[in-house]
């Protein structure tokens, strides 16, 4: 059974063990680097989605309703808000995972043969009869 590691979620009153997005403010990360990691998040895969909003815990604007995941991590829709919006930065572990994914997927070999094969008239799967 896969197992998701649950980041970016706040303490509420069912998890107050939970952080306070304030105590993770850092304004001395690179925006460069901050970019990457809010654009990151945005591109999760939906794993869940839930019938109310989540409110942001700094401007209470409306922050998502999903939950996300690159099916290694899980997180709230909302999160890249708080890295774009209000500074707050996740624990270095999670950061270089994304860095780590996206250096994997710039440096990945690009194979153009296969969709261009999906459509040869040897392939009888494009064949229009």
């Amino acid at each position: 059974m896969t197992r998701l590691i649950a980041i970016g979620f706040w303490a509420d009153f069912t998890h107050p063990s939970w952080p306070d997005p304030k105590e993770l403010v850092d304004q001395n990360i690179d925006a460069r680097e901050r970019q990457e990691v809010a654009d990151y998040l945005a591109r999760g895969i939906v794993h869940e989605v839930y019938r109310g909003w989540s409110y942001c815990r700094f401007c209470d604007d409306q922050n998502g309703s999903a939950d996300l995941s690159d099916g290694t991590y899980l997180w709230p829709e909302g999160l890249g808000h708080y890295i774009r919006a209000h500074d707050v930065w996740l624990p270095g572990q999670f950061t270089a995972h994304v860095a780590a994914k996206l250096a994997e997927l710039r440096a990945a070999e690009i194979d153009e043969e296969w969709w261009t094969s999906q459509f040869s008239p040897e392939n009888p799967a494009t064949s229009h009869h």
